[in-house]
C-alpha cells in the first residue's frame, strides 16, 4: 500500500512532523485493513515501520478497514477523512491505547498521516 521507508525518511526530514514529535517515545500500531505495521518512534524520529503479527500491547493502535484508510490518503479526501478524530466519530478509524500519549501528540499524529497521503499520491 506505501512505501514505508519513504513515509519513515520524509517524516524524519519534515520540520513540522519532527517539532511536533519532540520527546515522544512510543510503539504505534497501524492496522490496516487485516495488515499491521509496528512503527517505532524514539525521541521523535521514526526508527522503523514493519510488517508486525500484533498481538502485544502497543502504546496506541490506529486501525479501520482498507476500504477507510484509502479513503483517509486520498489526494483529496472526502468529508470526514481529512482528519483522524472526524474519522473515528464519522467512519470506521478507531484509536485506542495511552489516551494522554495520544492527546499530547496528536498533532505529530496528523501529521504523519498527511505524510502518508503525500506518498501515496506521489509521482
Amino acid at each position: 500500500m506505501l512505501d514505508w521507508d519513504t513515509v519513515r525518511a520524509r517524516a524524519n526530514d519534515d520540520d513540522e512532523f519532527r517539532i511536533h514529535a519532540r520527546f515522544w517515545n512510543a510503539t504505534v500500531r497501524l492496522g490496516i485493513g487485516h495488515r499491521n505495521y509496528r512503527m517505532r518512534i524514539d525521541d521523535g524520529s521514526v526508527r522503523s515501520i514493519e510488517r508486525w503479527p500484533g498481538g502485544v500491547a502497543t502504546d496506541l493502535a490506529i486501525r479501520a478497514p482498507e476500504a477507510d484508510w484509502k479513503a483517509m490518503l486520498a489526494a483529496t479526501p472526502r468529508p470526514f477523512y481529512q482528519d483522524l478524530y472526524a474519522a473515528g466519530i464519522h467512519h470506521d478509524f478507531e484509536v485506542a491505547g495511552d489516551a494522554t500519549n495520544y492527546c499530547a501528540y496528536y498533532p505529530a499524529v496528523r501529521r504523519l498521516i498527511e505524510i502518508m497521503r503525500e506518498v501515496n499520491n506521489a509521482g
